[in-house]
């Protein structure tokens, strides 16, 4: 369950960013996860209110925003959405390596008083 170690991170990040912000509380915490970043977003909750328990980012609601997972073809430009096991171009049927999103794990927001 990688997830709890990815929840210590984002944890210590946000009261970091609050520290440096003059921030005594954080209210609300915004995360963007990709659909091909195996993460699950239970276990993130999960684990994000047991992580932020005695840290200032303790009661803080967890937004997770879900990011499709697109590529698009060098062979005819074409944008399509993708998973694990088909990144086939839907018009000319080419493998596509250029993967646009779907792999993202980051903070996106913090707010707080």
């Amino acid at each position: 369950m990688h997830e709890v170690s990815i929840i210590q991170n984002v944890v210590g990040i946000v009261c970091e960013k609050a520290s440096e912000n003059n921030l005594e509380k954080v209210n609300k915490v915004s995360l963007k996860i990709g659909e091909l970043s195996g993460v699950y977003e239970d276990s993130l909750r999960f684990a994000f209110n047991a992580v932020s328990k005695d840290t200032i980012a303790c009661g803080a609601e967890l937004i997770i925003e879900k990011v499709e997972a697109t590529a698009k073809c060098n062979s005819c430009n074409i944008s399509f959405k993708i998973d694990h096991f088909n990144k086939l171009c839907p018009k000319c049927k080419i493998f596509c390596d250029n993967v646009l999103s779907g792999y993202e794990l980051y903070i996106n927001t913090i707010e707080g008083d």
